[in-house]
């Protein structure tokens, strides 16, 4: 188990270096060739209740697709990190401009008294996060394992899908199938793999 741990930790450092050098015009070049293959997903269309991530540091740019998600008249819900528990509160999410606060973490998060959690079972179509990919839709977060957790409670009908740049797909992520939970579809601003698990 540590040798794995060490394994994701090394190829995680990798990866969000090569992210990280990405300068913002490319990251937003790329994001929106990203948001245009999601938005044309039939998952997103016939999705009523779509959970996002907010983005921060080099992550692919979510802003905007909140944004118009919110303007097509869908509900938008995003993760509040609920540190005591170890656990995602899922929460929907109305007005981008005044309901976000920056969290400990530094992720943009729902205010407190803006809170309005959503039941897991309720989401249509939920859009992860991730440091490194493969294309049988293993991931690797960022440590703290909250992804992991909430998808693991999920029914296997609901669709998770990842948003990547090219540059964080590899050949194998180390993988623990008891702790680790796949994704259903990663798109990158090149293409939407449908992973075979």
């Amino acid at each position: 188990m540590e040798q794995l741990k060490e394994k994701k930790r090394e190829l995680r450092r990798r990866i969000l270096a090569l992210r990280d050098a990405l300068t913002f015009e490319e990251r937003k070049k790329k994001s929106q060739a990203i948001k245009s293959l999601l938005f044309q997903l039939p998952e997103f269309l016939n999705a009523r209740t779509v959970m996002f991530f907010i983005s921060f540091r080099s992550e692919v740019l979510t802003e905007e697709m909140i944004r118009e998600t919110i303007a097509r008249k869908k509900k938008v819900v995003v993760p509040v990190t609920d540190r005591e528990n170890h656990r995602l509160i899922l929460s929907e999410l109305r007005d981008y401009d005044r309901d976000l606060v920056t969290s400990t973490y530094g992720i943009p998060e729902p205010k407190r008294e803006k809170i309005k959690e959503i039941n897991v079972d309720k989401l249509d179509l939920i859009i992860a996060p991730g440091s490194v990919f493969d294309e049988k839709g293993r991931r690797i977060g960022y440590g703290a394992g909250y992804y992991d957790k909430l998808l693991r409670h999920l029914k296997r009908e609901k669709k998770v899908v990842a948003l990547a740049f090219e540059l964080q797909l590899v050949d194998q992520v180390p993988f623990s199938p008891e702790r680790d939970i796949p994704v259903d579809m990663i798109i990158t601003e090149k293409r939407v793999i449908r992973c075979q698990q």
